[in-house]
């Protein structure tokens, strides 16, 4: 089982997060709600995958973020690392893995 990149980002009461290896976002209120809910998202989402056609199966498995969203998440994270030293503004963005059931 891999592990797939996703990220976090908000402040008490409004958080968003990716998972950049199938391009899928969330919205929660807390860091934890989001990363149960793409957890959540990334199990739904290969097991109807599983249910596919063996062609489009492997294309959905294959799906990433487009680069750009990439570095912009990136980006979003090391900046919030920078500020966070700096100011301590309660804006936060981390990056954790989640394990792919696929």
């Amino acid at each position: 089982m891999r592990d797939l990149v996703c990220f976090a980002h908000g402040r008490s009461g409004e958080w968003e997060g990716i998972c950049l290896d199938f391009d899928l976002a969330v919205q929660g209120r807390s860091f934890n709600e989001v990363r149960e809910a793409l957890e959540e998202a990334v199990r739904e989402y290969v097991a109807a995958a599983r249910d596919e056609d063996d062609a489009t199966r492997v294309k959905l498995l294959n799906r990433r973020a487009p680069l750009w969203v990439s570095l912009a998440w990136t980006a979003r994270v090391i900046r919030s690392a920078w500020r966070r030293r700096r100011a301590g503004d309660g804006d936060t963005s981390a990056s954790f893995p989640v394990a792919c059931p696929a």
